[in-house]
């Protein structure tokens, strides 16, 4: 009977342990305010809906939202002034994080940044490198296009910058060149009004910042964690909403936010950023630590914030790690009750021991085999486990496989938008020739007189020479010195439009005939008629070198994906040289600054599986670059060793030191900081070679790094 109510007080002591803890709701009358970085429109689409449709309310949270009308300058102070505020805003709140406002980012609506550079289809700008000297418009803590500009080798200093007045008639009206905006938004105002644009993005030259996001303040976050999550499952809820429904969040838009834009508009930009939300592909509000690292490697170049900044407490964590100090509490209860009842139990039993020992054996006995079921159980939960973690494992190789392919992403991007940009855009000139000039052209010829004829062949014959095209510094030291020889001539004024057309033509190549061209009454008409030619036998040899540029890298990806001549999931022959070009072209666009030195001996065949070894060149021509910096020399080495081939890839970085050279090959052993490697690329590598029955190693080396592989070598 004792016993029994030991039991029933132990047993009501645990459920008190285990369940009665305290349940943290949210009020229903929680105040928050919501700061947008603009006017009411359709890019905060997401936030309407999740009032609207009472998402917000269904978490005990009633959101006021505010709209801007000079951007996001001020909102940060304001969100970090008090707690309850949020606030819409961009990749400015890294800066903003740097220079100490606590401001933590919740989640990133845009994936990639609409932000556009925007030139007229027909004017003189038909590449991103016309920009030189021409006038600009740049929008605010738009960095994403500087850095665009950098990486073309156009620096600000180079253009005329003008104040940003937010109204496309600027650039309609021709008082700018250039002009930066939303591709979601200002592309329809050109639209609307009849205006032919060409949009320049910086994901052209591989810089792809995140776009619009929300955030809110470290004390916010402190103070009430349960409050800023609800407030960002509702708002992705609502953002989930809004894009599913256009017409209905445009709707409401419009009746209850603001009137300053039609329907019409509203809808067009739901439309436009479809593309750049991707919310079929990507998870609503998903953000990756290293895309942030990479917009923060971006700031870096332009000199706006140091390197590898430290991210953490920046990106705000959904699911943080469970504390799991109440498990601890309750367990330790429990085993101090069960050695209570041992205690008890055991005093029990050592009283009737004398009375019945066979009794006692019987319920040992009983005991035991219970625990022996007790161990075959947890053997059998191991056995699960670990077959389990086999299967992680299995899955991080296949992931980190798939991101040594992802990293040529950029490169190829680049390498393809370039050409193909120069292209379109010369095709278009062409096509402006043909259809509103030739027939001018033709018209101007055939009023020539004889001598102006003469005049016109001997400019057209030089103009025509393949000659490097002049712009920039060069083009304004030509003017002046043109200028400067022939001062006496009226006809050559340093802004006149004679003296501009002597250097279109390539007539300033041939000094001593320009005052025989300058002398005819029809010398503008001539450089005219012969600039125009000039303009579109220049565009074809734009075409002509782009496609042919287009064609090499298309050539190489095709090499490095498909053969034709093996099935690549089985050993077979292969051309070592061949194999290791092809990823060299693939990484051109890595190799800018750096020095590549190949010593290919006389025998390049081996045995093996083409696409492992493809990826063992990869991982291992990444690290040599990442180790560079990627600047420096890189050689690769092809040598014969008895019947092995040996190559070996050398870099100049930083090396490997000795303290770590017996871990470099390790599974999740990396020597880059968080966020860019799981250490699991050299793991990968040697379990390949070992499973083709060669062999990897690290080998000394004077200055920075030598991995070598041996490789069964081919007979023909």
């Amino acid at each position: 009977m004792e016993t029994k109510i030991i039991l029933r007080i132990f047993n009501y002591v645990v459920c008190t342990l285990l369940f009665c803890f305290p349940v943290i709701s949210i009020s229903a009358t929680e105040k928050v305010t919501l700061h947008l970085k603009w006017l009411h429109q359709f890019q905060f689409a997401g936030y309407y809906a999740a009032y609207e449709k009472g998402f917000y309310k269904d978490v005990g949270l009633d959101v006021e939202i505010i709209e801007s009308t000079v951007g996001v300058r001020g909102i940060h102070e304001k969100v970090v002034a008090k707690t309850g505020q949020y606030g819409a805003g961009s990749n400015e709140l890294l800066l903003q994080r740097h220079m100490g406002k606590p401001v933590v980012v919740l989640g990133v609506i845009f994936q990639h940044s609409p932000s556009v550079l925007f030139f007229k289809k027909s004017s003189n700008v038909q590449s991103i490198h016309d920009l030189v000297g021409k006038r600009v418009m740049l929008t605010p803590w738009m960095e994403e296009i500087v850095a665009y500009l950098k990486k073309e080798g156009i620096d600000k200093s180079d253009l005329q910058l003008l104040e940003h007045k937010f109204n496309p008639s600027d650039l309609i009206e021709g008082r700018v060149d250039a002009y930066s905006g939303y591709s979601t938004t200002q592309a329809y105002d050109f639209k609307k009004a009849g205006f032919p644009v060409v949009a320049y993005s910086p994901r052209l030259a591989g810089i792809d910042f995140y776009g619009d996001n929300f955030f809110t303040s470290e004390e916010e976050l402190k103070k009430y964690p349960d409050r800023v999550k609800a407030f960002r499952e509702a708002t992705l809820l609502g953002w989930q909403y809004a894009m599913s429904h256009h017409e209905e969040i445009a709707d409401i838009i419009y009746e209850k936010y603001s009137q300053r834009y039609s329907k019409e508009r509203l809808l067009f930009e739901a439309q436009q950023m479809m593309p750049l939300v991707q919310p079929v592909l990507v998870e609503m509000g998903y953000m990756n630590p290293g895309r942030w690292k990479h917009i923060n490697d971006i700031y870096f170049e332009l000199g706006m914030l140091p390197k590898n900044i430290n991210l953490k407490g920046f990106i705000y964590d959904p699911n943080p790690p469970t504390n799991y100090e109440w498990i601890y509490y309750s367990f330790f209860s429990l085993i101090t009750g069960v050695g209570i009842v041992w205690l008890v139990q055991w005093r029990r039993l050592n009283k009737q021991y004398s009375e019945n020992l066979k009794s006692q054996v019987k319920e040992r006995t009983e005991e035991l085999r219970q625990s022996n079921e007790s161990l075959q159980i947890l053997n059998q939960s191991l056995v699960n486990t670990l077959k389990e973690l086999t299967e992680a494992q299995d899955r991080l190789l296949a992931s980190e496989k798939l991101a040594v392919l992802g990293q040529l992403a950029a490169g190829m991007a680049h390498e393809l938008n370039t050409p193909l940009g120069a292209i379109v855009s010369s095709n278009y000139s062409l096509y402006d020739f043909l259809k509103n000039k030739l027939q001018l052209v033709i018209s101007t010829i055939l009023t020539f007189n004889e001598e102006d004829m003469k005049r016109y062949q001997l400019v057209l014959s030089e103009s025509l020479l393949n000659q490097p095209y002049m712009e920039g510094k060069s083009e304004r030291t030509l003017k002046k010195e043109l200028h400067s020889q022939f001062s006496n001539h009226e006809k050559m004024d340093l802004y006149g439009e004679h003296l501009q057309l002597v250097i279109e033509t390539g007539l300033f190549r041939i000094p001593d005939k320009i005052k025989y061209i300058l002398e005819s009454e029809s010398s503008l008409e001539i450089l005219q008629v012969v600039s125009s030619i000039h303009s579109a036998y220049r565009c074809n040899q734009i075409i002509s070198v782009a496609s042919e540029k287009a064609t090499h890298v298309i050539r190489a990806l095709k090499n490095y994906l498909v053969s034709e001549k093996e099935n690549t999931a089985n050993d077979s022959m292969i051309d070592l040289e061949a194999e290791i070009e092809t990823i060299l072209s693939l990484y051109h666009y890595n190799l800018n600054k750096v020095t590549v030195v190949k010593n290919y001996g006389p025998q390049k065949l081996c045995y093996g599986n083409r696409d492992k070894l493809n990826q063992v060149w990869i991982n291992l021509i990444n690290n040599g670059l990442h180790a560079m910096s990627y600047m420096g020399t890189l050689e690769i080495k092809i040598q014969t060793e008895a019947s092995w081939v040996k190559v070996s890839i050398i870099d100049s970085g930083v090396g490997v030191p000795d303290s770590i050279k017996d871990k470099i090959f390790d599974p999740f052993f990396t020597t880059k900081p968080n966020g860019e490697g799981m250490g699991l690329g050299l793991d990968i590598c040697k379990k390949m070679i070992l499973q083709m029955g060669g062999k990897i190693e690290l080998e000394p080396s004077a200055s920075g790094a030598c991995f070598s592989v041996w490789l069964k070598q081919a007979q023909i």
